[in-house]
């Protein structure tokens, strides 16, 4: 939704915004409009800056709205659970629309926070629309003070395979301090999945440095594809039949400390095959009855896939149940994301940490000639 619930896809900002992670085809067009306005506008000061955000924002929040899926989801969810005496928070609010269809839902109160300076141009869309009953506070969880706790919290918070970026914890946070006893929670609870990916095409992507293109050696670095995650938008034929569930988050009851750090699930392959990588997804239920995924089976959403590569192919049978391990790494906001995956059919374990990898990549390297 807002800087603090957008997920980093292949045309939208990741959560909190830093731009060495937006991807090439949409940091080109934010680029430009930065330019742009910097050219139009030189002052330096705040209202200038605020300004400048907001204008390249509107970018990665016309993709969040256009996203009908999650979107009439969340207002399906939000009708159900919203009674007239409610009052509701929507944390990450972005354009603020799931504050409006809350006030639209008729809760008596509505409060939408945001950390961006966007949230300025979110009050004068509610205004727009009619909705005056809502108030906006430009905070995060932590600078946000509130003088009651609410009835329901509804957040947009989901990264990538939920954990792209570090979003879940100034969300348990908030809960703690402002959700009232029996108070709802939207998303109510959330899942990881996995499947085997057997696509020979997506095997010759990660090859493509180790074939010397152009007749030239990449040895030093053709490696590492297969030990980096990617994100990706497969096809259902692009993965075996049989997935595997690695956990739920119920986000009533879940805490910092309980929050598990590996997820770990088993399939049975449906059929004999060579693998290549394995793939992570999440699905969510907003409310009972009310539930999307983001995985290859399912309508598409502005969520990608994670494809986790194996560093060699591994050939999977039903006779052998196999065992996944996939692992959020980093936690800090405004760090990349490192993950660590593993599968195993009890004779044959293939692993990787990606963190490990990054590290042993880290050179200091002097300027000048080398």
């Amino acid at each position: 939704m807002g800087i603090y619930a957008l997920s980093k896809c292949h045309s939208a900002l990741p959560h909190y915004l830093f731009f060495d992670t937006i991807p090439p085809s949409l940091k080109m067009g934010i680029t430009g409009s930065i330019e742009i306005n910097m050219s139009i506008n030189n002052e330096k000061d705040q209202n200038s800056l605020n300004y400048r955000m907001s204008y390249r924002d509107v970018a990665m929040h016309k993709v969040m709205l256009q996203d009908v899926v999650r979107t009439d989801a969340y207002e399906k969810s939000i009708n159900e659970v919203v009674r007239p005496e409610h009052s509701v928070l929507d944390f990450g609010c972005g354009t603020g629309i799931l504050a409006m269809f809350a006030a639209r839902a008729g809760a008596n109160k509505v409060i939408a926070v945001d950390r961006s300076p966007f949230i300025k141009t979110a009050k004068e869309i509610a205004q727009k629309n009619g909705f005056n009953n809502i108030d906006f506070y430009h905070d995060d969880h932590q600078s946000l003070q509130l003088d009651e706790k609410v009835d329901v919290i509804v957040s947009e918070w989901m990264g990538h395979c939920l954990f792209y970026e570090a979003m879940l914890e100034p969300l348990l946070a908030l809960r703690d301090r402002y959700l009232a006893k029996g108070g709802v929670m939207i998303p109510a609870e959330v899942s990881l999945h996995a499947g085997l990916v057997c696509d020979e095409d997506l095997l010759d992507d990660l090859s493509f440095l180790q074939d010397q293109p152009y007749d030239l050696d990449f040895s030093p670095i053709a490696h590492v594809p297969f030990q980096q995650t990617d994100l990706v938008a497969l096809d259902p034929e692009s993965i075996l039949k049989n997935t595997a569930h690695l956990g739920s988050l119920n986000m009533h009851t879940i805490s910092k400390a309980d929050t598990p750090r590996v997820f770990t699930g088993t399939i049975k392959p449906n059929k004999k095959a060579e693998i290549f990588a394995l793939l992570g997804w999440f699905s969510s239920e907003l409310s009972q009855g009310v539930v999307f995924g983001t995985g290859p089976n399912d309508m598409p959403t502005h969520w990608d896939q994670i494809l986790f590569p194996l560093p060699e192919p591994l050939m999977v049978d039903p006779s052998r149940e196999l065992t996944i391990t996939i692992s959020p790494l980093t936690e800090q906001v405004g760090k990349e994301q490192c993950w660590s995956w593993s599968i195993t059919d009890g004779e044959k374990t293939i692993s990787v940490n990606e963190q490990q990898q990054q590290q042993r990549a880290l050179v200091d390297v002097p300027q000048g000639k080398l």
